[in-house]
């Protein structure tokens, strides 16, 4: 089990710094970095602490991540009324994928992530240039990997967002998203390929395993089992099973903890701690009115195909009388609020990923195995009896509906199951929503896969727009 310091940190260079940036972003192309500062000493990074102080601002590195895949999936349900009142179109148009009547995303989605690209960018522009300042070795490694970290996974969670889903016989041709290798403005903006794209996050990914501590300061920093289960996430996706085991493997060998449920209380309003033992790297989704518990209900059939054994209907869902149940099992305990998403790594969702992957390279022992650890402290003691199968099929189905319940309301992960799954003849998932007794489908293969990309973005940096 960790042990760490779980404290936020926001100084106040990490602040002016900031603030640059996100000036920077919104500038012409040909408006230089610096020419915006009104002081150049407190915009210009210039020893390794002021790159530790970029990294340490929470509220960027590790808050903001789009809810838009969350808001796609299929664990919930708005009733016509809520959505009817709600204001925000962007929203309305994301919880029906843009079949109704579509507009561009909100530039702050992109905006933001972008953000925390070009800041990070900044840490690895300036990290060979900036005094030691006393800094060690293994400092300097945590900074450069953390950064290294970061810009991989933003550039992964938002390619489930504005790009196709990965195929890898179609990946060489399907539009990516811009990956910035610089903080350079001048830097030509491009969409490159899908497999150009996650090329890149893997090889920055990898980079950061190889340099951060196995177990940092605190857990609002990445550590090298997180760039593991960010990694074992990226392979998972492009179907490389292998590679996703070991890095599931590797990460799980630095940290395994599992929460007991059954020493949790199905009452409690908020079940779980912020930065549980199970949590390995925290981070949060964006705040979006969609998945604000007063509106957001969770599906009848999904909420029924929990046994009554199985501690998570309880703790993670409140149901009272014949109202519709509602989400409570945050992993980000009380921290703002219940309607703020959990989209760090936990231990869970690892087991997860290296059970499905021994049951897809045909190890399906091993996977149950895998499987049945996780479970036991899921379900009650009396009521628990271990999966078994010997048919590989059987196994994935068994994997995947618990891979479903365990990691609900998970970031965006559901989404990103759904876009990954699809690739599979025998695992096609239609998501329908009901908006004042009409039907809305989104089907397998459909463009609306991926968001529009906001047209500012467009306009400005001359991208290419998702077809329709």
């Amino acid at each position: 089990m960790k042990n760490k310091k779980i404290t936020r940190r926001h100084t106040r260079n990490a602040k002016v710094l900031v603030a640059i940036c996100l000036v920077v972003l919104v500038l012409p192309a040909c408006k230089k970095y610096l020419d915006a500062s009104p002081d150049k000493q407190l915009t210009t990074p210039n020893t390794m602490q002021d790159l530790r102080s970029l990294l340490d601002y929470n509220d960027l590195m590790n808050g903001n991540y789009s809810c838009y895949g969350a808001i796609a999936s299929d664990d919930y349900y708005i009733p016509y009324t809520s959505y009817n009142s709600l204001s925000d179109v962007v929203a309305k148009n994301n919880y029906v994928w843009g079949l109704i009547s579509e507009t561009t995303g909100e530039y702050s989605d992109w905006l933001l992530n972008y953000k925390r690209i070009f800041q990070v960018n900044v840490v690895l522009d300036n990290f060979k240039r900036v005094k030691n300042n006393g800094a060690t070795p293994d400092e300097m490694n945590s900074i450069r990997g953390e950064a290294l970290f970061y810009r991989g996974l933003t550039v992964f969670t938002l390619s489930q967002i504005y790009a196709l889903p990965y195929n890898p016989s179609t990946a060489m041709t399907t539009p990516g998203i811009p990956y910035r290798l610089t903080a350079d403005i001048n830097e030509k903006i491009r969409r490159s390929t899908l497999e150009d794209n996650y090329d890149k996050i893997t090889n920055d990914l990898m980079n950061a395993a190889q340099l951060l501590p196995s177990n940092s300061t605190s857990l609002l920093r990445p550590d090298r089992q997180a760039a593991w289960a960010a990694l074992a996430n990226v392979y998972l996706v492009m179907e490389q099973y292998d590679k996703a085991e070991s890095c599931a493997d590797s990460c799980l060998h630095l940290q395994d903890d599992l929460i007991d449920y059954n020493t949790i209380s199905l009452a409690a309003s908020t079940p779980f701690e912020l930065f549980n033992k199970e949590v390995i790297w925290q981070a949060d989704l964006a705040y979006n009115t969609v998945l604000a518990t007063t509106r957001s209900k969770i599906d009848t059939t999904f909420y029924q195909s929990f046994d009554d054994s199985d501690l998570r209907k309880n703790i993670y869902f409140q149901k009272t009388g014949n109202n519709p149940a509602v989400f409570k099992g945050h992993y980000n305990g009380k921290w703002q609020g219940t309607s703020v998403y959990f989209a760090g790594f936990a231990t869970d969702e690892v087991y997860l990923i290296k059970s499905e992957c021994q049951a897809r390279l045909g190890d399906v022992t091993g996977a149950m195995l895998t499987l049945n650890k996780l479970l036991a402290n899921r379900y009650s003691k009396a009521g628990f009896t271990p999966f078994s199968t010997t048919l590989q099929q059987q196994a994935l189905d068994i994997i995947l509906e618990q891979r479903r319940k365990e990691l609900c309301f998970r970031g965006s992960l559901r989404w990103m199951d759904i876009r990954r799954l699809n690739q599979y003849e025998n695992s096609k998932i239609t998501i329908h929503r009901e908006i004042d007794g009409k039907i809305y489908s989104l089907r397998p293969g459909d463009l609306h896969f991926a968001f529009l990309i906001p047209q500012n973005s467009v306009d400005n940096s001359h991208l290419e727009q998702n077809q329709r």
